[in-house]
């Protein structure tokens, strides 16, 4: 599960990274300063949303994959109780 993480962080800061370079040209085409730093900032908040988003959408994954693994961990123990009492009472003359 860790390997599958690791394989969407990158890419999620390649879209951040491929978004900023695309919005390079918006910046270099503005003629006043004012214009070119307004125009950053936007860039830079909707960077900014983007990965807020991401992350949020990685920790619920994160936090429901946990909670099939828990769930699953019981369901292994319940049937290890379960087998051991049939096994018990098998063993009853």
């Amino acid at each position: 599960m860790a390997r599958r993480h690791a394989i969407r962080t990158p890419t999620i800061r390649t879209a951040a990274l491929a978004l900023s370079l695309l919005t390079m040209p918006l910046v270099a085409g503005c003629d006043d300063q004012q214009s070119a730093e307004k125009t950053g900032q936007e860039i830079g908040r909707t960077v900014d949303q983007t990965a807020d988003r991401a992350g949020e959408a990685a920790k619920d994954a994160t936090a429901k994959a946990g909670q099939m693994l828990q769930n699953a961990g019981e369901a292994i123990q319940q049937k290890a109780r379960d087998a051991k009492q049939d096994i018990k009472e098998a063993e009853k003359p």
